[in-house]
């Protein structure tokens, strides 16, 4: 062999030595994400069989809970049921009107004795409004008019009133407006 082809093979074991680098570089990489991947796929299972127990806790809290809830039901309906065959025992003798008249008659003495009452305090109220109203005119307070008088002004002031709005509204209308 000739310096060259040394040369030569030399030159292509080094490019081939170099390759197998790159190759095992690149299958480590490899290897290196599929050790990654395979800690995560191993999170994973921990975590599904977490929650296949979590599930399978819930879903026996869950039928508790609804036999629960069907047994308060079936008791409420045997206390409806209870109920209904009960016999309500009603009377109504002598002994019971009476005793039911007795009661009526002493609720009608309570009104009566509210009502007096408050008829009383109405009397009393009645009468201080009176005594004051006469201190005033003892006293000559306030001011006094007589009827015809009081039609008489409150007349006088309404027409005044109502002229007024009219030069008003004719004042307006003449100025601004024609």
């Amino acid at each position: 062999m000739s310096q060259k082809d040394k040369y030569n093979n030399l030159v292509q074991s080094i490019k081939d030595d170099e390759e197998k680098e790159k190759e095992q570089n690149r299958f480590d990489a490899t290897l290196e994400q599929i050790k990654e991947a395979l800690a995560l796929l191993q999170k994973l299972l921990e975590a599904i069989k977490e929650a296949k127990e979590s599930s399978v806790t819930t879903q026996k809290g869950l039928k508790a809970a609804t036999q629960s809830a069907d047994n308060a039901i079936t008791g409420i309906c045997n206390a409806i049921v209870q109920a209904q065959q009960t016999p309500v025992k009603t009377r109504l003798d002598d002994e019971s009107l009476k005793q039911l008249h007795d009661s009526h008659t002493q609720w009608l003495g309570q009104e009566k004795q509210t009502l007096d009452d408050h008829h009383r305090q109405q009397k009393e109220s009645w009468q201080k409004q009176s005594q004051r109203l006469t201190d005033i005119v003892k006293n000559n307070e306030g001011v006094w008019i007589s009827t015809k008088l009081f039609y008489i002004v409150g007349s006088l002031s309404l027409l005044s009133i109502i002229t007024l709005a009219i030069e008003i509204a004719f004042y307006v209308y003449f100025k601004w407006i024609a």
